[in-house]
């Protein structure tokens, strides 16, 4: 949509555009959220000011560099699963269940873990320390109090 068209170009962007919301009412495709976006934004940037073959070059770029943010990210998880798998715990302990909280939030805090598992907040601060401690998780705030942590 973003290439330079010549005025003798049978489909203008004006049908090109019409041509795809026909297609999609029509129950065609499906929704699907685009990796460009998770590319950085500076690459998005860049783009602004390319077209033609530049402009393609540009967001198969950010496409190539949001695949590679994913692919870390996934492996970041994987590997905080795999410590999970190993953690011990007798048959009471919930720190099974607040890791698999931990993997499922961006970012948790104790209220929102004891909100999650339904433990006293004093239980749950209890139980981030010991995936800290674990290196399952990590402090995210750097501060003493309120702290709001994230998997490592």
């Amino acid at each position: 949509m973003n290439r330079h068209t010549e005025s003798a170009d049978p489909l203008t962007l004006d049908g090109l555009f019409l041509a795809a919301c026909v297609w999609r009412q029509e129950g065609f495709g499906r929704d699907i959220a685009l990796p460009f976006w998770a590319g950085p934004s500076a690459h998005h940037h860049r783009l602004a000011l390319r077209v033609g073959v530049d402009w393609m070059a540009g967001f198969l770029e950010c496409v190539a560099r949001a695949a590679q943010i994913g692919l870390e990210e996934l492996n970041r998880l994987r590997r905080a699963e795999t410590m999970i798998a190993d953690l011990g715990g007798t048959a009471r302990s919930r720190l099974r269940d607040a890791a698999k909280r931990v993997i499922q939030a961006p970012v948790i805090t104790a209220r929102s873990l004891a909100d999650g598992l339904d433990v006293s907040p004093q239980a749950a601060l209890g139980l981030l320390r010991q995936l800290l401690a674990a290196g399952i998780v990590r402090e995210a705030t750097g501060r003493a109090a309120w702290r709001a942590f994230v998997v490592a």
